[in-house]
């Protein structure tokens, strides 16, 4: 298994975030994490790349509970786990090639990072993965100069620079228009695919959740509502999960409007 909870739950301060979970990815899955605004999916993925310690229970990542290992150990798991975020950590005064090359930064020696992060390195690698994205052009702007939308694929672009074996997305095309948000998510999905990794990406469109991905877990208040493989996804079973969130639009009923499916 890649990824596995069991009974993990996570507590901040006073506040009950997740509640005991339990669900397992095989290496080479893919899956799509969905569930209303507040639902706990953000919590989940950092306790997916060990960015919170489980209050309770143990996450395992790529076979290795990383809370049972010593710091280095721990921060050698890291790099084999590659996580995108809705708002990328990218320094406002760094040029994309450097932020892109980051992130392979993990696997290379203290000094050998610190040299790649003053004279950018693999600069041909770089922007065939900038390529990937569409922003080649961007090579050597600075992050500060990028549009919301392009500093998420900046974002994109580094995670497919460094081939991790697990990839964790959170919202990972929320400033995209439709038709990129749409390739984009192809694209992490034919990656992954390419190269036997596992894939967990939190979504709040439903619509791009059922497209490409064949198992979804819906999440509410901390728990998992559902797991269940695409087919058994009913518009009844996601206007529970998003009851009272007007901003969702539940998805077509297939008899009337098809979902396309992009095999992952």
């Amino acid at each position: 298994m890649s990824l596995s909870f069991h009974n993990a739950s996570l507590m901040l301060g006073d506040s009950s975030i997740l509640q005991p979970l339990s669900f397992s990815l095989r290496t080479g899955e893919q899956v799509a994490l969905i569930g209303p605004s507040g639902a706990g999916k953000s919590s989940l993925l950092l306790l997916a790349n060990s960015g919170y310690r489980p209050h309770g229970g143990s996450v395992q990542l790529l076979g290795q509970d990383p809370w049972q290992l010593g710091a280095r150990a721990r921060q050698q798991l890291r790099s084999r786990i590659g996580s995108v975020y809705q708002s990328p950590p990218l320094p406002a005064l760094q040029r994309v090639v450097t932020a892109v090359g980051a992130g392979r930064l993990g696997t290379l020696s203290t000094l050998a990072a610190l040299r790649r992060l003053l004279w950018p390195q693999d600069v041909a690698a770089i922007t065939q993965a900038l390529a990937r994205v569409q922003l080649a052009d961007k090579l050597w702007q600075r992050c500060d100069q990028l549009s919301g939308g392009q500093r998420q694929r900046v974002g994109i672009a580094r995670v497919l620079y460094q081939q991790p074996a697990l990839l964790l997305a959170d919202e990972p095309v929320s400033a995209l228009d439709p038709r990129l948000a749409d390739a984009t998510v192809a694209l992490l999905c034919d990656d992954a695919r390419q190269r036997g990794a596992t894939l967990l990406v939190s979504l709040h469109s439903v619509e791009l959740a059922l497209a490409h991905f064949p198992r979804l877990i819906g999440l509410r208040e901390g728990r998992i509502a559902f797991d269940l493989p695409r087919e058994a996804v009913t518009p009844a079973l996601l206007g529970a999960l998003y009851a009272g969130e007007s901003t969702h639009a539940p998805a077509p009923e297939p008899a009337a409007n098809p979902v396309r499916v992009t095999p992952c």
